[in-house]
């Protein structure tokens, strides 16, 4: 409880910040005034609970300034300090609200009975307010939901509910706004219960002042998204423009100040809230369900959909792609990743583009994810589609809240289905080279050719040739030399044998083209490279 001490004697002030330990009583001590001109200023600004004031003080007396405060419905409890043993001055104080007529100086022990005595007071009203507060609210809240689910009720029963909570509302025309509120992605947070109970307030709170002037009343309608409903009346108020700026304001402030992701939808007029509360609902919730392909922070109509034909309420055909299948296979087949990035970018802007239902939307994407899964089976039999496309990878194409979700969970499907793709003809092509190198290394004496080779992994000669040179980077032909001389450098460094004979051991029959290609590849003679 705040306490302030108004006396034009400063010793008064003085003593009794030090012979009272207010704190210790659970008051807090505000700056003292020695006047009642000064005083108002101070409490317009710091509202204190209790006043200790005098009676008699230079420009405004201390009933002049429990008058005036009374007059601006300023709450505060006083106490009158006064050297006046006078009745009428007691009257007049109490008739002003004071709760006690103290003379000076104060007997501190009685002083501080009736300074507590005050605070109790004052602690049983805040209570009986605060419990008052709530259950209007709680009314309130009840009042609304009945509403926007169509209970039936007639104008004099809503006009009495109205006055009853002290709710400035009006039948028509009305306008229902929901907003879904999501935690930034980049910044999650894991709060308790009770921490998102007071998060939901501020929330609501922050609603009700960035939108004052139409006095909105808020409530939670989804906990768990959190999802809010506000029911308002806009005539008369600064016009469609001024309101839809306002909303704007609404998303910034609620970013700003609580770093939460802001989507809101708006109804249509509402002709007759006593009838259209439930129509109202759907249209505002329909325009909120575009912030799948619209993204958060956006202000989404339900005029607005209408006029464009993007209600969701409307379309329910697939988005077509047709003749698209055939570019997605192509990517994949080719393992081009350039063609797979265009054919995706092509593919998400025609979902984005389409008057469909979210649900058409997710099968569509599902549809051209299972066409790749098929594809890559294709060609590689021992996949399985039902492998490539798992249930873990539907369930997340399911749970994408937003367009932009599902294009994320796409898009890293279709890059690991090419990545694999790629992988295993990698893997083909090198098994293949793999199998011709451990031939040439095992058999280099033999009269081998490009043919003898093909026909033993069964691939034409000119694909072999192609296929080790894209591996190895170096011909067939150029290998197999590599490996003959290779041996012939072991021979002719550790064994007496003849040149002739290793041409024969290493794979050449002529002795002359032998040392020949051997000077060529290693720039001597046979002789020379044993004799140095």
């Amino acid at each position: 409880m705040k306490i302030m001490v108004i006396d034009d004697e400063p010793i008064v002030a003085r003593g009794l910040r030090t012979l009272v330990p207010w704190e210790e009583h659970g008051f807090q001590w505000l700056p003292p005034a020695d006047n009642g001109v000064a005083a108002l200023r101070q409490i317009e600004q710091t509202r204190p609970d209790l006043l200790l004031l005098d009676c008699k003080m230079p420009l405004m007396t201390g009933l002049e300034l429990l008058a005036e405060l009374k007059e601006r419905h300023i709450p505060h409890k006083a106490i009158i300090l006064s050297g006046h043993d006078e009745f009428e001055y007691a009257r007049q104080a109490l008739q002003l609200g004071a709760l006690d007529y103290v003379l000076k100086p104060p007997d501190i022990e009685q002083l501080l009975k009736t300074v507590l005595r005050a605070k109790e007071e004052w602690q049983q009203e805040q209570k009986k307010a605060r419990q008052s507060w709530e259950q209007r609210a709680i009314a309130r809240e009840r009042l609304v939901r009945s509403l926007l689910e169509g209970t039936k009720m007639d104008e004099a029963q809503l006009a009495g509910k109205l006055a009853e909570l002290q709710m400035t509302l009006q039948p028509a025309p009305f306008y229902v706004i929901l907003m879904d509120i999501i935690q930034n992605p980049d910044d999650p947070k894991a709060y308790l219960y009770e921490d998102r109970r007071l998060m939901n307030y501020a929330v609501a709170n922050i609603a009700e002042e960035t939108l004052a002037d139409w006095n909105p009343f808020c409530v939670v309608l989804d906990e768990s998204v959190p999802r809010f409903a506000l029911l308002l009346n806009i005539n008369g108020s600064g016009g469609d423009d001024r309101f839809q700026q306002c909303l704007k304001q609404l998303i910034h402030n609620i970013h700003t100040t609580l770093q939460f992701l802001v989507t809101i939808g708006i109804s249509s007029a509402g002709a007759n809230l006593l009838c259209d509360g439930p129509t109202a609902l759907a249209q505002a919730a329909a325009a909120l369900e575009r912030q799948y392909y619209t993204g958060p922070n956006e202000l989404i109509g339900y005029n607005e959909l209408l006029q464009s034909g993007s209600s969701s309420e409307r379309g329910h055909a697939l988005p077509g792609w047709t003749g698209e299948e055939e570019r997605l296979e192509n990517a994949l087949r080719a393992g081009d990743p350039a063609l797979l990035e265009d054919w995706m970018a092509d593919f998400f802007a025609a979902l984005a583009r389409q008057d469909t239902s979210v649900s058409a939307t997710r099968t569509a994407m599902l549809q051209a994810m299972l066409l790749a899964a098929n594809a890559l089976a294709e060609l590689h039999p021992a996949l399985k589609p039902q492998e490539l496309l798992t249930a873990e990878r539907v369930e997340a194409v399911l749970a994408a809240a937003a367009l932009s979700q599902l294009q994320d969970v796409a898009r890293s499907y279709f890059r690991q289905l090419l990545d694999r793709t790629v992988t295993l003809r990698h893997s083909g092509k090198n098994s293949i080279v793999e199998t011709v190198k451990r031939y040439i290394d095992a058999r280099y004496a033999e009269a081998i050719s490009l043919d003898t080779l093909a026909r033993e992994v069964f691939v034409s000669p000119v694909y072999l040739s192609f296929l080790f040179k894209q591996v190895k980077g170096m011909n067939v032909t150029d290998y197999l030399t590599q490996v003959r001389l290779d041996r012939a450098k072991e021979l002719l460094r550790g064994a007496s044998v003849k040149t002739y004979e290793i041409a024969r051991l290493v794979g050449y029959q002529d002795e002359k083209y032998f040392s020949r290609l051997f000077k060529k590849k290693v720039g001597m003679t046979p002789s020379e490279f044993r004799n140095q």
